[in-house]
């Protein structure tokens, strides 16, 4: 049977319109998400995302003055072992300024790492060029953060190594391709002994702690430089 021109044409668009509605209907039951503010930004209300990776005014603020110096470093995951070990915000440094490699994984808290990075550009670094006319290219480091007491003694106080608040340097490597080791004790009166007194006299305007050869047995191969808190703001240096 054949229907009218008219007829058909309703059926028809009767038919389309009954096939559309399940989509329809079903594009716009999909919720759409809201977007996320970016980083940094400020959400509704004027409040301020919580700073990266949680880190308090402080360390950020410190974090920013190493990387104003020039140095690299990295995140470390929070430290905390027995017997009070530990590094709340630890750091990871590769690089002090002026691109001087620090060799070994230099495990720190920022203040101290700041210390190491105001001594290097103000006293190792210009006194390399000025005593020994080459510049500084690496410094061996021996210890960082590491969970002991004091010199590894039984019965003795947690290092300020335990803490992330110590470094020990051994080498300093020059450009030229000599290489400066305090466990060698130049010859008094020589450039490299000059150069080696130099950054142990400005070792105790950066940190409040300095040892090396002499101070004991226990540092005869290298520099111990630290930060740490006594009474009175006072200084060991010996």
């Amino acid at each position: 049977m054949t229907l009218p021109g008219p007829v058909r044409s309703a059926l028809l668009f009767f038919v389309l319109t009954a096939l559309a509605l399940p989509a329809a209907a079903q594009a716009t039951s999909v919720p759409v998400p809201t977007p996320k503010p970016p980083v940094g930004t400020r959400t509704e209300g004027g409040q301020k995302p919580a700073n990266s990776f949680g880190l308090p005014k402080e360390e950020i603020a410190c974090r920013k003055r190493l990387e104003g110096l020039g140095v690299r470093f990295s995140p470390v995951k929070r430290i905390t072992e027995k017997k009070g070990c530990g590094i709340r915000y630890p750091i990871e440094i590769s690089q002090l300024p002026g691109g001087i490699i620090l060799s070994g994984r230099a495990v720190l808290n920022c203040e101290t790492g700041e210390a190491l990075a105001k001594w290097t550009a103000k006293a190792a670094a210009p006194e390399a060029k000025k005593r020994l006319g080459a510049g500084l290219k690496k410094i061996d480091q021996y210890a960082s953060y590491h969970c002991r007491t004091r010199n590894s003694l039984k019965g003795t106080k947690l290092s300020e190594h335990s803490k992330g608040n110590a470094v020990d340097l051994g080498r300093f490597h020059l450009t030229d391709g000599r290489v400066i080791d305090v466990s060698s004790q130049p010859k008094k009166g020589s450039a490299e002994a000059r150069f080696l007194k130099e950054l142990r006299d400005a070792g105790c305007t950066f940190f409040t702690t300095v040892l090396g050869p002499g101070s004991d047995i226990y540092h005869d191969t290298h520099f111990h430089f630290d930060i740490a808190k006594r009474r009175n703001g006072s200084r060991y240096c010996k």
